[in-house]
């Protein structure tokens, strides 16, 4: 397995990040880092009109496209797209630090948070009138995604140091 530093934080935003309407997180498995790449640069990247488009576009842009050109034809192994976590995993989280949540009325107001449509949404409005509990939630929450990040990164050869 390979040894590699990663910033497991970013490594885990991405994958809750499920909104992700226009852009992709990726993994550079030889240096760590985590890119965020647009869509719209890679429709840049693939066009066969490149340098034209190239003309108009900022430095910074230009190196994205640059990027975006590496991860699909130059170098594709040496990226792997950080894929969201589905949305049930969340919500399995929640669930399961309810269920030893002590307090039985917060337990109980988390249970009917947790019913039907916005969950997410109102178990963190009920969390948030628990500042104790709130900080247990992130503990929590923030030591199951490292290691499912560990479990990731193991999974693809990399051992995070």
């Amino acid at each position: 397995m390979k040894k590699l530093k990663v910033d497991m934080e970013m490594i885990a935003n991405a994958m809750e990040d499920v909104a992700r309407m226009d852009m992709d997180y990726y993994l550079d498995k030889e240096t760590g880092e985590v890119i965020v790449i647009s869509e719209e640069t890679f429709r840049y990247a693939q066009e066969e009109d490149e340098d034209k488009i190239r003309e108009s576009l900022p430095d910074w842009q230009k190196e994205d496209i640059n990027l975006a050109q590496d991860i699909l034809f130059n170098n594709p192994d040496r990226y792997i797209c950080i894929s969201e976590r589905p949305s049930y995993e969340g919500y399995n989280l929640m669930v399961e630090f309810a269920e030893k949540v002590e307090d039985e009325l917060l337990r109980e107001k988390l249970y009917i948070s947790l019913d039907g449509k916005g969950a997410f949404r109102r178990f963190k409005n009920v969390i948030a009138d628990y500042p104790d509990y709130r900080e247990k939630w992130f503990k929590f929450r923030d030591e199951r995604l490292n290691e499912e990040v560990i479990e990731w990164l193991n999974s693809i050869g990399i051992e995070p140091v």
